[in-house]
């Protein structure tokens, strides 16, 4: 029998609240607009977690953001399903699907009354999608807390990250109007440092706010709700509590993170579960999602320019590869999925030798998604793809070494260029952004860039180009001295919240910038470029082996019909070597080296008609081969 607990939370947290242990009943709440195709990493590590406490009578997992698509499905027949939620959840810090519940949030029935409505519509766009999600949004929060609020929960803990945060606040406040004894409990990423601060004052509904990772905090948290002696708000690394006079207080974050030995296996029973009992989840083709680091071991040394991820839990942490595989083989057995996604920052090193070869060996047709670095080798990028990785994240960002060189990423351009080559030889999806408006790049660091970009036609495209973001936590944000200017919270975001502007700059993840680099004609001829090379999907330039050692590049780039370029044992010779990219001082060196009749005058001519015919690309010095289906080491 469970014990509905009356807690009170505005209370002096240094006076014991008297009640056995063993009676806690708790949900945890996973909101839109997380993508219904993963499960809630956070959720899945902290479930098993809970469910271990013996001062936690019971505990349940609700994925609303399923719920949600299920009932856009049934209120418009089927007319608007789960891929008008993807649209919304996929667009990158999209302020549409917080708008869509503001009007539960704040009581504002009639979307066309708000002003970030009035906003769009008179900048063109077509809100006749949203304004329907809009005005179904309220009945679904509070049939949604009807339901909660039936089940006598004890404490309701939110996950929030990106564009959760005002329809996890709706809510809650509508469980907090029904039941004002539940206590409620924010946590995520959304909730780190000043924002989870921000959240707490500004949200009197919100309880408590756990900011950073919440492995030990969490669980010392329900221990103090639970009644137990010793254990008091002010002792919880970077809670969020009131005061006994319910004055919001914050506690200092604990810096130094958890260790991968306390991070409980991810447990996806609840999502699959849901899954099954939404009939939108036939629409959904889910993915098990794995944790096998934290952190970042590039942005310990050199922290990206525009990278708000991580805070101050950037030092890399990483599960021991036994262990990741176990957790592997266990969850795809389970759950009869073989999509894997890796939620890692940047893939550890050491899986490389002692992961990826276990894999390998599983024989499984597994389907997995890691974060990479693009200046990955060619042999550990092909071990990858025999493992079952088809897909990777490398963080390309540009081609141009100069504003590579302003983010701080640590590979220059042709590496990038390498890199993609080498992803279609292997058979890896490589997927990737083009990022411009670096503070000091000039439309010279461009040029070379825009003039090859037609000779890459076979490889794959970047999925846009688009505007560096100005986000919180990162060097751009932290250090004005970087040339980034700080405008304030981006727009949206201050005509969703009804909030002073001071509170609202606490509160958000995104903020408006100056432009910066490139301005006007550049940037159109950027998206040209990149919108040309989208739609060259198709395109190839293949090398074929001929006897005798020369090469075949088959070139198909610029129309169906092929183009062969033959090159003589001679020449193919000099052409694999640029496989892994060199100046012509090196090339020269190592083709000589190898027996080459060709002098650093005859390397020169060479290069320098491949590179008129586009079969390789140069950067500064520095050329590499462009033709795939060669294997080199």
């Amino acid at each position: 029998m469970t014990v509905t607990l009356q807690i009170e939370v505005r209370r002096a947290d240094d006076v014991p609240v008297e009640r056995p242990p063993g009676t806690l009943k708790v949900l945890l709440v996973c909101m839109p607009w997380l993508g219904l195709h993963l499960p809630s990493l956070a959720l899945s590590t902290l479930a098993p977690l809970t469910r271990g406490l013996d001062f936690v009578d019971g505990l349940d997992v609700r994925y609303v953001n399923i719920e949600w698509a299920q009932y856009l499905r049934d209120r418009t027949d089927g007319r608007i399903g789960g891929d008008d939620y993807s649209a919304i959840s996929e667009s990158d810090f999209s302020a549409v699907g917080e708008w869509v519940f503001s009007g539960s949030l704040y009581d504002r029935p009639d979307p066309e009354r708000t002003a970030y409505h009035r906003r769009l519509t008179a900048g063109g766009h077509d809100m006749t999608l949203a304004e329907e999600l809009y005005r179904l949004a309220g009945p679904f929060v509070e049939a949604v807390a009807d339901d909660i609020c039936a089940g006598g929960y004890d404490v309701v803990g939110f996950t929030t990250t990106f564009v959760q945060n005002v329809p996890s606040f709706a809510l809650a406040r509508a469980i907090k109007r029904r039941r004002p004894e539940a206590v409620v409990v924010f946590g995520g990423a959304n909730c780190d440092d000043v924002q989870g601060a921000a959240m707490h004052r500004n949200f009197a509904f919100v309880d408590y706010v756990v900011r950073g990772e919440a492995e030990r905090t969490f669980p010392l948290l329900l221990r103090r709700l639970a009644g137990a002696t010793g254990v008091r708000d002010r002792d919880i690394a970077g809670l969020c509590w009131r005061d006994g006079d319910g004055q919001p207080r914050a506690n200092p974050m604990d810096a130094g993170g958890v260790g991968v030995d306390a991070i409980p296996e991810a447990a996806h029973d609840d999502y699959f579960s849901a899954l099954e009992r939404n009939p939108v989840g036939a629409e959904v083709h889910p993915k098990i999602i794995l944790e096998g680091a934290r952190g970042c071991w590039w942005g310990q040394k050199h922290h990206c320019t525009f990278c708000g991820l991580n805070n101050t839990l950037m030092a890399f942490r990483a599960k021991d590869a036994t262990r990741i595989l176990d957790e592997l083989k266990r969850a795809v057995r389970k759950h009869r999925v073989l999509d894997v996604m890796f939620a890692d920052n940047i893939l550890d090193q050491r899986y490389l030798t002692e992961l990826v070869p276990e894999l390998t060996a599983l024989g499984w047709d597994l389907d997995i998604f890691f974060e990479v670095k693009s200046n990955l080798p060619y042999p550990k990028l092909a071990a990858l793809a025999q493992a079952g990785v088809t897909r990777v994240q490398p963080g390309i960002e540009s081609l141009s070494t100069r504003v590579l060189e302003l983010m701080r990423k640590g590979v220059r351009g042709w590496q990038n260029v390498r890199f993609l080559r080498d992803c279609v030889t292997v058979g890896i999806h490589p997927q990737w952004n083009i990022l411009y408006g670096f503070p000091g790049e000039t439309p010279d660091d461009y040029a070379p860039v825009f003039e090859q970009l037609p000779s890459l036609a076979h490889l794959p495209p970047p999925q846009g180009a688009s505007r560096v973001a100005l986000t919180r936590f990162s060097p751009f944000f932290d250090d004005p001295g970087l040339g980034m200017v700080n405008e304030g919270p981006a727009p949206a975001f201050t005509l969703i919240y009804d909030l002073p502007p001071a509170e609202v700059a606490d509160l958000v993840y995104l903020f408006q910038s100056r432009d910066s680099g490139l301005v006007g004609e550049p940037v159109e001829r950027l998206s040209s470029l990149v919108a040309d090379w989208s739609r060259a999907s198709g395109r190839t330039l293949a090398a074929l082996d001929r006897s005798g050692g020369g090469l075949v590049l088959v070139d198909r780039r610029r129309s169906a019909r092929a183009v062969e370029h033959r090159l003589d044992a001679r020449e193919a010779a000099v052409y694999r070597h640029l496989l892994k990219g060199h100046s012509l001082a090196a090339l020269t060196r190592i083709a000589q080296e190898a027996g080459s009749p060709f002098d650093a005058a005859g390397v020169a001519e060479l290069v320098a008609r491949w590179r008129a015919r586009g079969l390789v690309f140069q950067d500064g010095d520095v050329h590499v081969a462009l033709a795939t289906g060669l294997g080199y080491r």
